[in-house]
C-alpha cells in the first residue's frame, strides 16, 4: 500500500491494516502517550495510544527523521 493511499484511510481501517501487515519495531512514550513504531509497506508508521485508557488517539505515517530517531534507544538489537 503507498502512502497516499495509507494516509487517506479512517482512523480504524488504518489501524486494522497497521496491525495485520505491519511489522511492529519498538515503543516509546511521550507525555501520557504510548508511541509505536511500524514498518509498513517500506515506509514507517506511528502509532500513538493514550495510556490507562488504552485508545488510540493518532496513526499517520512518519514524515521526519527525528521521530525515527526518538526510538533508537528502544529498539534491541542481538
Amino acid at each position: 500500500m503507498k502512502k497516499e493511499d495509507f494516509r487517506k484511510l479512517k482512523l480504524k481501517k488504518k489501524y486494522e491494516v497497521l496491525r495485520k501487515d505491519g511489522k511492529h519495531l519498538a515503543n516509546r512514550y511521550h507525555g501520557s502517550f504510548l508511541c509505536s513504531l511500524y514498518d509498513f509497506h517500506g515506509y514507517y508508521v506511528e502509532c500513538w495510544k493514550l495510556m490507562g485508557i488504552n485508545i488510540i488517539q493518532w496513526i499517520e505515517v512518519v514524515n521526519r527523521d527525528e521521530i525515527v530517531d526518538s526510538y533508537l534507544e528502544h529498539f534491541k538489537v542481538p
